[in-house]
């Protein structure tokens, strides 16, 4: 059997080990808290991102259909130029 100075040692040390892991899941549990926010965020501003990207793309698209659109203008108008000149010419 254990004596009572024994008992009440162990006791202490017992409480202070649970103090001890109860601090650490305090601060784990703020820590994981914390970190659930910055990925809110983060999930935020990819959204913002994803969004704005999509709007380039559609702005590229129209830029690119006008650029091809006034290509082909030219194409075509320097090809009738071409023919004209060699009717000209000859």
């Amino acid at each position: 059997m254990k004596s009572r100075a024994a008992a009440v040692k162990e006791t202490r040390q017992l409480e202070e080990r649970a103090s001890e892991a109860g601090s650490a899941a305090l601060s784990l549990a703020a820590e994981t808290a914390q970190l659930r926010d910055e990925i809110d965020l983060l999930k935020s501003d990819k959204s913002q991102l994803t969004e704005t990207v999509a709007d380039i793309n559609k702005i590229i698209t129209a830029k690119d259909a006008e650029f091809n659109n006034v290509l082909g203008r030219i194409e075509a108008a320097t090809a009738r130029c071409g023919f004209l000149c060699c009717y000209v010419l000859t």
